[in-house]
């Protein structure tokens, strides 16, 4: 670095040190660390505020001075004289002002070649120098700005930045300027200087432009635009016919925006002559540039100038313009860039302002544009008519019959995307009147026709991100329409009532809901205003539908009110708004009744309770009253012909189609015309898809309906059909055309059959039966074998359940024997067996059934194989079913439509299958009926899913509901009830079962059993039995699946079935019964067990008696149960065992492997819940654990290492899982002090001790070494079984886990809760931090409610383990007895001695870590009281000073320990016995101020704050100078790098603050030290140092001094620390007092600390010196 001498000339200097302390800052101000340099210049800034003069000077001489130095660190000081310079101009004089302007000038120049940042930082000063000097920079500039030569390209932009800041004072320079410049410019041969050029030119512009717009505070108001027009035009020309053309990007950018300004100051004819070269040049830009906003916000500009007054001089360049500009427009912006849509806009902008003068011409060329195919540019035209439309309202006034008429076109348009737009560019037209022109309509059709647009088809979506779904457009569009029949009322006019001619086409069948919507607004409104135009004529307004044709395409459309996206209700109230129109003597009718269908749809939409065929029936009856109120045969004919007619409009809409033919099969019905009936028969026929369902139910309907009136045609109908349309071939000359294909007979024959079925249903009872065998069956039957065909097979099961319906006596009012019943059972039971088992997606089933329950009805009584086969095919066909009705297919989610429709179809099914068996069940009311049912509902109780059990259980409790309430218990049929045990015993297990809804139904189940039985046995059906109707209340207690409940549940069942069992059954039953054991459900099997166990305890306790064989098999049976329950009855006889076999069973359990599996677990906790064993269990464990080795040692090299025993680590685990039992408390707590101390070594003896390598074999594998488990083969197997297998516990996991496991038992929560509190319990684990958490422990058990009373036990148990050959014993047994003097012993003045005496023991340990927990226990002696200190001061403090000595303390543990041990007793030792040692202690810790460990200085720190207490008595004076010496290290450190440091340091202080004999000093101590408080440390600094110069004016030197000395620190920290101490010091010294310090030695430290090495350090050295400024 180079640090130059002052020159008087040049630096204002103040001749202190501040001089050289501001040249240090200039010298160091380009660091090379950012943040470091950062903070050298900020302080170099604040002395500048404080001192702009010299600073200032002091830059300029030392850039002047070293012109070689570095051009970055010149770019450093030129920034900070900026800021300066912003912040302080009002205080630099002339002189400074114009050497900081020559020098900055020179910087600006020095280099010829271009150097940005340099360059840049001289400007800048320039400029904000400027701001007041104007006249001085710009002398500066002119000279380096002189004619003829070309300028530094930095004086060219300096002088464009200074006309920009300072506009008054500079606009008056500008005349001279231009003058000089223009000469210039055509010097300017690099992109850079024409750059520089169009900048300023640009600048200068704008600040006329504001000089002039602001003329009234302008200095001279004589300026004008004109003045500089000549020298603009001048400058323009040069920029627009020369630069323009340059290659480079930037440039032409800037010269854009400088011609944009320079237009503003350019005379009109000039700028009207230079138009066609500007539009030239500026369109020509657009193909030589990639941004183009600015070139279209400059010519936007041009042409805002250009289309006033209709000036038409563009007309010429028109098309050239529009050629441009329309690429911008077809070419989409792109959102995401901000610049884009500004340039979109500003395009758009450019097209309204051309209409201004060009509106014709402009709208002829985008029509004719239109026409294009390509669709970009389809869209851009339409956004620009859009825009058009809306911005340039005036403009486009007289266009609008163009616009539209050449808008038609767009109605054809097949492009979703140019859809959307044409339909944003109707809603304009709307608004503005366009639609009421010719062509007006069209527009509209073409809204409703994006209305009825189809949904997209599945499959992949476009990738373009601007695609445009049918969806979207559709959705858009309805909301258009109604927006524009409901918002502008203009349009009434053109929507009414053209919109009812858009109702019938079947074009647009998807639209007529919102069609509807729209016109019954408009219906209604002009109904209620009985408005002029209400009536519609039907002659003048030839194309509006007639009534007929309305009523049937409204009729249809709202017999499917959901469809067409719930168009119901809108169709009901267009059906009201217009009735008037369609026929008065209608009007009555429908005004009655279509508000009451209109309440039903919406109470049934709100409800979510819609049904189709309530709806049908009431629609239907609308019809035929409709049919009645009219009276006409001609108009009744007129009617069905339309709908006749109307057929083909619904080929794609099967629900309309299927009730258009209900409503033609009504009118057939009303008719009595046979010519209109027979050719609508052949029309249905001859237009109905077969394919379709919904089309064949329609038909099959509407010939029911037909029959009622007309059986013999539509019989004669149905065989024409069978007869010429169920062979492949048909007759005729044209037969080759009409080839029938397989599939099509099918689909006839399905369709056919249907027919058939709702004719013999719909046709008059008395003359069906007669039809029946001779025309119908003999019809059908050939078709029932082989179906292949799904349709044809539901049709024909749907055509017998209307056969069976039809004849059936209610229906028939008579007898029939139908004898054809049996065969189609047969069939009807095929069509269940063949349905998948694994999913429903279709009726086959339900319909099936429903079929079989209608031929079950039909007499004669099945036979008992028959119902067999029909009940077992129904449950087999249903109960396999998933739950949900469908698989889950892998990686593939089912679609919700298909999941609903399968949830459906399930529901259905089962409704079905019940209705079948009821029907069964009511032929046979007797328990042999119900065991048709239950044999096959048994099999089902044991299946895995829930699904399959519930079904089962749902159907066996509806028969049995059924049989109950129907039976007649007199009758010579039911002779008892004999098997009601298999029925209980098969349901005890389900009553258990894990799912509540099984469990419930179980129950309901028994009770109805039960009550099946009373009333076999003779009581009445409203006897009360007591016992029976409790089952209720079980029943409510099963909800909850707590097994405790449970288990009480399941015990009073069978208390009631033990009760209520015949004794001829309960042998059977017990059979049955133990079955359940092996259910696959583990509740279900407790279940058992408990009612097997409740039954045994009732015969005599034989269950006890086998116990001798269970022994052996014990472990191996408790393996194969899983529920609690179950396992009880196991478990106790185990208990009976251990009180004859203590010692054996204790042995064979603790030779279990580790971890003991569960079930071993749970044999000890059933052993310890007896008091007597548990006691016993205690003294053998302890017993075990003390005569067995802790862990075996084993040397490697210098290591020795601990393994595991297995004995030990047994013991631990048992004693775990007793202390886990709760009935152990009593024992445990009479054995407290033993297993405490027990516990206490065995968690001190696991730590660091290797875990078990292999588990330990059993006592069988011993026993019996032949048995082997087999090993896996395969290898991935083993290595998954190995992983999977639990690990053997750590020895101190288990033994900190029996710990918390005796807390617990023992209710020793405070020590629990307080272990936790201090997160101990990770620390009893780690070998580096146990002693501390025994230290917590110990402090823990004296404080302890419950532990506390067995201190002295405890300490009696562990006092020989201090010299126990195990170390970590000692240290344990060390740490637990220093705490224990820390808390007094408990008040225990025996335990004092027996303690202190066992700790001095052991001072001479060869373990570090006992001799520093000895030297921590004496020093605790503190806690004791004064008595007790005084006896072994002489004792303690020995072994203190000893413990600092100790040389072999590595990590200065020990020395920690002592001090600490000090800092405690001092306050209790007599001042008598201290002061001799007093200096020699406070000597003796000095040192440790600054040792590198942070415990160690802390502890001195707090150490030398204890020593205050003797500092205010005859040692006052020497202890005084002592905290003198100390109190900059102590004020250093309050920041020092570590917390627990700084800690100790407010302790030290506060308590050092009452000595120092100043009350402010003191106040702040006491103050702003809290211990735990945040701490500014800059800010107390500097409200200290103020205190201790006021206070200690004497001692400042001395602190300044000291604080010099630490500039050597060793940390960072302490040193910056330093540097602003002293700072802080010598800013607030007062002026008069600075002779009192070295000021030359301590500002050359600062100057010598701001080249550490460290960039925190030299950043507050750069601070510290900027507090210097008065120096």
């Amino acid at each position: 670095m180079i640090m130059p001498g002052p020159d008087e000339d040049m630096i204002r200097s103040t001749g202190g040190q501040v001089d050289d302390l501001t040249m240090a800052l200039i010298d160091a101000a380009y660091d090379r660390d950012d943040e470091c340099q950062e903070q050298i210049c900020n302080a170099l800034f604040d002395m500048g505020r404080q001192k702009p003069a010299l600073v200032l000077s002091s830059c300029y001489a030392y850039l002047k001075k070293h012109s070689k130095l570095v051009k970055e660190h010149r770019v450093v000081l030129l920034q900070c004289m900026e800021r300066i310079i912003k912040e302080k101009l009002g205080d630099i004089d002339t002189g400074l002002a114009i050497d900081v302007v020559k020098q900055a000038a020179l910087e600006l120049t020095l280099s010829k070649e271009v150097v940005p940042d340099w360059q840049t930082a001289a400007s800048g000063v320039l400029v904000a120098i400027g701001a007041k000097y104007c006249d001085e920079v710009m002398d500066e500039m002119l000279q380096r700005f002189q004619p003829g030569q070309l300028p530094h390209f930095f004086v060219v932009q300096t002088i464009g930045n200074l006309a920009q800041a300072n506009v008054y004072r500079m606009v008056p320079h500008l005349t001279a300027v231009l003058g000089t410049m223009l000469p210039m410019l055509g010097m300017a041969k690099h992109d850079n200087m024409r750059w520089v050029f169009s900048a300023a030119l640009s600048k200068f512009c704008e600040a006329v432009i504001e000089y002039c717009a602001n003329i009234d505070k302008a200095p001279d108001q004589s300026v004008t635009k004109d003045r500089f027009s000549q020298e603009v035009a001048s400058a323009f020309d040069v920029l627009f016919n020369s630069w323009l053309q340059s290659k480079e990007i930037k440039l032409r950018l800037t010269i854009v925006e400088a011609l944009g300004h320079m237009t503003h100051l350019m005379a009109k004819e000039k700028l009207d002559e230079q138009l066609p070269r500007i539009l030239q040049g500026i369109l020509g830009l657009y193909k030589r540039h990639p941004e183009p906003l600015h070139i279209t916000t400059g010519l936007c500009s041009v042409l805002d100038a250009v289309c006033v007054e209709d000036n038409t001089v563009l007309e010429p360049h028109l098309e050239q313009l529009l050629g441009t500009l329309f690429p911008q427009i077809f070419n989409t912006p792109d959102y995401n860039n901000p610049n884009s849509i500004k340039n979109h806009n500003e395009v758009l902008r450019c097209f309204a302002i051309l209409a201004r003068s060009f509106s014709g011409k402009l709208t002829g060329i985008l029509l004719a544009k239109l026409e294009n195919n390509n669709e970009k540019t389809k869209i851009g035209i339409l956004t620009i008519f859009k825009h058009l439309i809306n911005a340039a309202t005036e403009s486009m006034a007289d266009k609008q019959e163009v616009v539209v008429s050449g808008l038609k076109s767009m109605v054809l348009e097949q492009n979703n995307k140019i859809k959307k737009i044409f339909a944003q560019v109707v809603i304009a037209m709307a608004h503005h009147n366009y639609l009421e022109l010719e062509g007006g309509q069209q527009m509209m059709e073409f809204i409703v026709k994006q209305c009825s647009l189809p949904n997209d088809p599945p499959g992949k979506r476009s990738p373009d991100p601007e695609y445009v779904t049918n969806k979207q457009l559709k959705l858009m569009c309805d909301n258009v329409l109604q927006l524009l029949t409901t918002t502008v009322e203009d349009m009434e006019q053109v929507l009414w009532p053209y919109l009812l001619e858009l109702i019938v086409p079947e074009q647009y069948t998807e639209a007529a809901g919102v069609l509807c919507k729209c016109l019954s607004h408009l219906s209604n409104k002009k109904r209620e205003e009985n408005a002029d135009d209400y009536e519609i004529d039907y002659e003048t307004q030839a194309n509006v539908p007639k009534p007929p044709v309305m009523i049937a395409r409204l009729m249809v459309l709202a017999g499917r009110p959901t469809n067409g996206r719930d168009r119901g209700v809108h169709v009901l109230m267009t059906m009201k708004g217009l009735v008037p129109n369609l026929d008065e003597n209608l009007v009555d009718l429908w005004d009655t009744v279509i508000p009451k269908l209109i309440q039903f749809l919406e109470d049934a939409t709100r409800e979510d309770t819609f049904s189709q065929q309530n709806w049908e029936d009431l629609f239907l009856k609308l019809l035929s009253k409709s049919l009645d109120v009219m009276e006409n045969e001609d108009w009744t004919a007129e009617l069905g012909e339309t709908f006749g007619n109307q057929i083909s409009l619904y080929n794609n809409y099967s629900e309309e189609k299927n009730f258009l033919y209900k409503c033609l099969g009504v009118v057939m019905r009303k008719s009595n015309k046979k010519d209109f009936v027979n050719k609508h028969l052949d029309l249905i026929f001859s237009t109905i898809r077969h394919s379709d369902q919904t089309e064949r139910e329609g038909c099959a309907i509407a010939m029911g309906f037909c029959a009622a009136s007309h059986l013999d045609a539509v019989l004669t109908k149905l065989e024409s059909v069978a007869k010429n349309e169920m062979s492949q071939k048909s007759g005729g000359l044209f037969s080759f055309m009409k080839d029938r294909s397989e599939a099509d007979i099918e689909r006839t024959k399905a369709t056919l059959m249907l027919c058939y079925g709702f004719v013999a249903l719909f046709s008059p009872p008395t003359l069906i039966v007669s039809r029946m065998e001779a025309t119908i069956l003999r019809g059908i039957q050939p078709y029932f074998a082989n179906v292949k065909d799904m349709g044809v097979k539901q049709n024909l099961i749907r055509t017998v359940d209307l056969i069976g319906k039809a004849l059936h006596p209610d229906h028939l009012k008579s007898q029939y024997n139908f004898s054809n019943r049996g065969e189609f059972l047969n069939h009807l039971q095929s069509y269940m067996k063949a349905e998948s088992t694994t999913s429903i997606t279709n009726e086959t089933r339900a319909l099936a059934m429903k079929s079989c329950a209608t031929l079950v009805k039909l007499d004669p009584k099945l036979s008992e194989a028959e119902i067999f086969d029909l009940i077992k095919t129904a449950t087999d066909c249903l109960f396999v079913l998933p739950k949900e009705g469908l698989s889950p297919k892998k990686g593939k989610e089912e679609a919700y439509d298909q999941m609903l429709e399968a949830e459906v179809l399930l529901q259905s099914t089962t409704e079905a299958m019940h209705d079948l068996i009821c029907v069964i069940l009511s032929k046979e009311l007797t328990p042999n009926g119900l065991d048709c049912v239950f044999k096959h509902m048994m099999k089902w109780f044991f299946e895995l899913d829930d699904h399959r059990r519930v079904r089962s259980l749902e159907t066996l409790l509806m028969a049995e509901e059924y049989i109950l309430e129907n039976m007649d218990p007199s009758s010579e049929d039911i002779k008892g009830f004999e098997n009601e045990c298999t029925v209980l015993a098969r349901l005890v297990p389900r009553c258990t079962d894990p799912n509540t809804q099984v469990r419930q139904l179980a129950v309901d189940c028994i009770q109805v059993v039960l009550k099946m039985a009373s009333r076999i046995d003779g009581n009445p059906a409203d006897y009360k039995d007591p016992m029976i109707d409790a089952l209720s209340t079980l029943k409510e207690r099963l909800e909850k699946g707590d097994p405790t409940v449970l288990f009480s549940v399941i015990n009073d069942l069978a208390k009631v079935i033990a009760k209520k069992l015949p004794a001829d059954q309960l042998r059977t039953f017990m059979e049955v019964l133990q079955e359940g054991l092996l259910d696959p459900q583990s509740h279900s099997s407790s279940g058992a067990c408990v009612v097997l166990n409740g039954m045994m305890k009732a015969r005599g306790g034989e269950v006890l008696k086998q116990v001798g064989n269970i022994v052996s098999s014990l472990h191996e049976k408790l393996g194969q149960i899983e529920f609690a329950q179950t396992r009880t009855g196991t478990l106790r006889t185990i208990r009976t065992l251990t009180s004859y076999h203590l010692s054996s069973v204790m042995q064979s359990l603790l030779n279990f492997p580790l971890p003991y599996d569960a079930n071993v677990v749970e044999i000890w906790q059933i052993l310890s819940q007896d008091a007597q064993i548990a006691s016993s269990m205690i003294d053998h464990l302890l017993e075990t654990l003390q005569r067995t080795l802790p862990y075996e040692e084993r040397t490697d090299g210098d290591r020795t290492i601990k393994n595991a025993t297995v004995a030990p680590l047994a013991v631990t685990c048992a004693m775990k899982v007793i202390f886990d039992v709760e009935e152990t408390e009593e024992q445990v707590n009479k054995n407290y002090h033993r297993l405490f101390a027990a516990l206490v070594l065995r968690m001190g003896s696991s730590v660091g001790v290797k875990p078990l390598k292999q588990k330990s074999k059993t006592l069988r594998q011993k026993l019996f070494p032949q048995d082997r488990e087999e090993k896996p083969k395969d290898k991935k197997r083993a290595a998954a079984l190995a992983a999977s297998s639990p690990k053997i516990p750590t020895c101190s996991q288990s033994a900190v886990a029996a710990f918390k496991s005796f807390l617990e038992r023992t209710k020793t929560k405070d020590i629990q809760e307080g272990l936790e509190e201090e997160e101990c319990w990770g620390k009893l684990e780690d070998e580096d931090n146990y002693t501390e958490a025994f230290t917590t422990l110990t402090r823990l058990i004296v404080t302890s409610t419950v532990a506390g009373p067995h201190t002295s036990q405890i300490v009696a148990c562990l006092t020989s383990s201090l010299s126990s050959l195990y170390e970590t014993q000692r240290v344990t047994t060390a740490a637990f007895f220093a705490e224990l003097i820390n808390q007094k012993c408990a008040d225990d003045d025996t335990l004092v001695e027996l303690v202190m005496n066992s700790l001095l023991g052991r001072l001479v340990d060869s373990s570090h870590v006992v001799r520093m927990l000895c030297i921590r226990g004496l020093g605790n002696v503190s806690s004791m009281g004064q008595d007790q200190v005084q006896r072994y001061s002489t004792t303690v403090l020995s072994a203190m000073m000893a413990g600092m000595d100790d040389k072999e303390d590595p990590d200065d543990d020990i020395t920690i320990q002592a001090m600490s041990g000090l800092s405690r007793v001092l306050p209790e030792i007599d001042e008598s016995h201290i002061r001799a040692i007093l200096i020699n202690v406070a000597l003796r810790i000095r040192p440790c101020f600054e040792k590198e460990k942070e415990g160690v200085r802390a502890q001195s720190y707090i150490l030398f704050g204890n020593l205050s207490r003797f500092g205010d008595g005859p040692s006052k004076a020497p202890f005084l100078e002592q905290i003198h010496s100390n109190l900059v290290s102590l004020l250093l450190h309050l920041n020092d790098p570590k917390k627990e440091v700084i800690k100790a340091c407010k302790g030290a202080l506060r308590q050092l603050g009452p000595l120092m004999e100043s009350e402010d000093v003191n106040s702040k101590f006491q103050k702003h030290l809290l211990e735990d408080g945040n701490l500014h440390y800059g800010e107390f600094m500097n409200d200290l140092s103020k205190v201790l110069i006021q206070d200690f004016p004497d001692k400042v030197n001395f602190y300044a001094m000291g604080c010099v000395a630490f500039f050597k620190s060793s940390w960072p920290e302490i040193k910056s620390n330093a540097a602003l101490f002293i700072g802080f010091l010598l800013v607030n010294l007062p002026n008069g007092k600075h002779g009192l310090i070295s000021k030359e030695h301590i500002c050359s430290a600062l100057i010598m600390l701001l080249k550490d090495s460290t960039p925190e350090v030299r950043a507050k050295a750069a601070e510290a010196i900027s507090l210097l400024y008065e120096y």
